[in-house]
């Protein structure tokens, strides 16, 4: 009499989805401290008038609240356990990448540290993924 398989129930919290998960609650609490300074109107950000993209700078906080709030949702997922959270933390990093992109001509240095940090989520995260399915095969 052999013993059935171990199933599956849902993924597994090793060491680079925790990484991944505190990675992205961390850009998701920086995504919140651009947010309030921009939303403050203070004059934190850089604005010149040769830029590519003139949008005011209360917009970019705006949209980096929603971003901010999205992502730490994404990062709670993704610490609990719950399968949507890694599909969600690579799609908001990517929009994350995208939004300090177009944010890098306001503030190039923080734009560049976040971009850096979106990249290594998008790679932590891609990573566990993968491995989950070749797990399961």
């Amino acid at each position: 009499m052999t013993s059935p398989a171990p199933t599956k129930t849902g993924p597994a919290l090793n060491d680079m989805t925790i990484f991944a998960g505190v990675l992205i609650l961390i850009n998701g609490v920086l995504h919140l401290l651009a947010a309030i300074a921009a939303i403050a109107k203070r004059d934190f950000f850089v604005l010149t008038e040769d830029q590519v993209f003139q949008v005011n700078v209360s917009v970019w906080g705006w949209v980096h609240l929603v971003i901010a709030v999205l992502i730490i949702i994404a990062g709670i997922g993704i610490v609990t356990g719950q399968t949507w959270g890694y599909l969600a933390g690579i799609v908001m990093a990517s929009i994350s990448l995208v939004d300090n992109f177009l944010f890098a001509p306001m503030y190039p240095v923080w734009s560049v540290i976040i971009i850096a940090l979106d990249v290594l989520i998008i790679w932590a995260l891609a990573r566990q993924i993968s491995g989950e399915s070749g797990a399961a095969q």
